[in-house]
């Protein structure tokens, strides 16, 4: 990456975006009151009072409020375990190793299988690092039991103060959150909609386009929704109603997606009447969600349908469907406050069964023993944060990993830097407790403003607020000494290569082959739409619930991509021609989608339609099962005939504009069709498609 291009980076990530410096701002507000009562009671260890604020403030205060109580739980246990091992092991060096490694062990695990993997890291931490603490700091045992004591007290400390100020600062009500959610992709929609009828209301274009909205699907929504049923009545009452209503607004935006690739791609473009129509819906429906009321229809617009709806574009009809879906769901009375939902379980479906879990286990806890042993070997203490780093930068894949472990030795550097500067220039210059909050303060804000960035650098914030804190809230007095700075990065780096060393021999996962095998899923579940998608209903299939699953699967590749960037000896352009080809994928679904929903409303076809149509499906779905085959790792060369492929498929759907001649909406429909051939075209036509497994070898 060239310095250009490095600058360009971090111009994008440090710069504002809403509510950036208002969360900054709470969190330093935090971690300066947690310091009255650290100076005036003379609590040790109160790093960690800070440490706990950074992990788990969210813009979601539900979210706040349940990592808060989870944290607790998780750590009150691990330490508790931890102390109750010691009463057997204190005195017996392979003993407290043989716990060492078993706490390692079971944190990852945990980590890894369950739904809430934050809890394992809190379980697994504490426990294993109390065991290490005689190796640390050489201390009688009373004195480790109050060291432990001390611990859980500084976690307790932090987690109440950074509650109590995010619940009295923060506008972060869940419900809140979820109707801006609703609110912007209503307005992408709108914004969409008005733009294709050739003007504008003369409002601002929405600060997110719907091509992202597109790709985020439900996840974020729904996520709101869970966190709201926890905290608000309102939301209780109305759950299945409101996820009702976030599968129907993400429903519009699949819609609006497939609409601007028809009517770009026909002359039989629906009138500027028909499309201003389902603006003005859109409209009314973000004005009522605004105000905390339900949707209603226009005066006069119940069973008013443009006649030219349905003749030319399915994708508005079935926009306009989904608006009076929307304004029905007034007359529903809202369910019973104790309907549960079901389905919710602790661990994630294959906890038991896929063996990569236990690998993923045994290659941190491998490396951190090895960590363990080399500090205690070299007399070496001061390093010890190599074991915290072989734990925290052990993910899913390779890739991941290195980009964990970058963001961890940049944050740390950072933090360190700054920590040099206030020992050096800050504190020698200030006199009494306010010099000391206001250089206490401003190395917070840098930190707390990284640490709500993007995923991109978050993690690097985090780091550089540990490592400044470790510079300078060393005790009670004037800190004087910069050697804790030099021994954290020490540590940071030992781990980092120990742990990168054990990944690349031991069961290496690399997010370049992930990238692939989930890119293939998603051309899968795709296949899978395809068999059924002019006769949804027939088939039983519930179009929503697959457009979630392909949803989720597309934003694991696009993770994947990302990470994949940070993998040696990575080509750059096949993750270029990866993320090509997702977006080719993505307009496939698109137009699926739009043939899905216009069969699950249209009239019965006649037996000849009919038989095009599943001709149709199965040409579309051999095609991109092909494809999968072609991008799956470890797969042999595809030997599919793909001219043919093509060549069939085209004259399937020649044939399905014949048998569609004397439906109802023909033009639209045709158009639907036309459109999946050109999308189908270019997604199988070579242009962005990864080479063979072996070729990549």
């Amino acid at each position: 990456m060239t310095a250009a291009a490095l600058g360009g980076f971090f111009r994008r990530e440090l710069a504002p975006t809403p509510g950036r410096g208002a969360a900054a701002f709470r969190l330093t507000l935090a971690c300066v009151i947690a310091t009255i009562p650290i100076l005036t009671h003379r609590i040790p260890h109160a790093l960690l009072a800070m440490i706990v604020m950074y992990l788990i403030t969210q813009e979601d205060n539900a979210a706040t409020l349940l990592g808060s109580v989870l944290a607790m739980a998780g750590v009150t246990v691990g330490l508790g375990a931890a102390l109750l091992v010691w009463m057997v092991v204190l005195d017996i060096a392979w003993l407290r190793i043989a716990a060492f490694i078993a706490f390692l062990f079971i944190g990852l695990f945990l980590k890894r299988v369950l739904v809430l993997g934050a809890l394992g890291s809190a379980i697994g931490v504490p426990a294993s690092l109390v065991m290490v603490v005689p190796d640390i700091a050489p201390l009688p045992p009373e004195a480790l039991i109050e060291f432990v004591l001390w611990l859980w007290l500084c976690i307790a400390l932090g987690l109440a103060i950074n509650l109590g100020v995010q619940l009295m600062l923060a506008p972060g009500d869940p419900l809140t959150l979820l109707q801006r959610e609703l609110d912007a992709r209503l307005r992408a929609v709108e914004h969409t909609v008005r733009e294709l009828a050739g003007g504008s209301d003369g409002t601002a274009a929405p600060t997110t386009p719907l091509v992202r909205f597109v790709t985020a699907g439900m996840s974020r929504p729904l996520a709101l929704l869970k966190s709201a049923s926890l905290t608000n009545a309102r939301a209780r009452q109305r759950h299945e109603m409101l996820a009702t209503t976030i599968t129907l607004v993400d429903r519009l935006v699949t819609e609006a997606g497939a609409l601007r690739l028809v009517t770009s791609s026909t002359a039989s473009a629906p009138s500027r009447e028909s499309l201003l129509r389902v603006a003005d819906g859109c409209a009314r429906t973000r004005q009522a969600f605004a105000e905390y009321r339900w949707p209603e229809p226009a005066p006069g617009a119940a069973g008013t349908r443009a006649p030219d709806l349905d003749a030319a574009t399915p994708p508005l009809a079935d926009m306009d469907r989904t608006l009076e879906q929307l304004f029905a769901m007034a007359r529903v009375e809202p369910s019973s406050p104790t309907a549960k939902a079901s389905g919710r379980h602790l661990l994630v479906p294959d906890a038991t069964t896929n063996p990569e879990y236990v690998r993923f286990a045994v290659k941190g806890t491998l490396a951190a023993l090895i960590c363990y042993i080399l500090f205690i070997g070299f007399d070496y203490p001061g390093i010890y944060t190599s074991v915290v780093t072989c734990f925290v930068v052990s993910l899913s894949t390779i890739g991941s990993s290195n980009q964990k472990g970058l963001l961890r030795f940049g944050g740390a550097a950072l933090g360190g830097f700054m920590g040099l500067i206030a020992l050096v220039y800050a504190y020698p210059n200030v006199d009494g407790l306010g010099g000391f909050w206001l250089v206490f303060a401003t190395g917070t804000a840098v930190a707390a403003w990284i640490n709500f960035g993007s995923p991109r650098i978050s993690y690097g914030g985090y780091q550089a607020g540990l490592a400044f804190y470790k510079a300078t809230f060393q005790s009670f007095g004037p800190a004087v000494s910069a050697t804790v700075i030099r021994d954290r990065l020490i540590g940071v780096a030992f781990g980092l290569i120990v742990f990168g060393l054990v990944e690349h021999f031991l069961w290496p996962v690399r997010a370049a082959d992930r990238m692939h095998a989930r890119l293939a899923d998603v051309f899968r579940s795709l296949a899978a739409l395809a068999r059924v998608a002019s006769r949804p209903r027939e088939a039983g299939v519930d179009v929503d619930a697959r457009r979630q699953l392909i949803g989720q699967q597309v934003m694991d590749v696009q993770g994947f991509i990302e990470s994949s960037k940070f993998e040696v000896g990575t080509d750059g352009r096949d993750a270029q021609l990866v993320e090509r080809l997702t977006a080719d994928a993505q307009t496939v679904f698109l137009v699926l989608l739009a043939i899905a929903r216009n069969a699950e409303t249209a009239a019965l076809r006649s037996d000849a339609a009919r038989a095009t149509s599943v001709r149709v499906d199965a040409d579309v779905a051999a095609i991109l099962e092909g494809l999968a085959d072609r991008i799956r790792p470890g797969a042999a060369a595809s030997v599919n005939d793909v001219d043919g492929s093509l060549a069939a498929l085209r004259e399937s759907i020649a044939a399905e504009v014949v048998a569609l001649a004397e439906a109802p909406g023909y033009a639209g429909t045709v158009a639907l069709y036309r459109e999946l051939e050109a999308a189908v075209s270019r997604v199988a036509s070579g242009d962005g498609l990864p080479a063979p497994a072996e070729d990549r070898d």
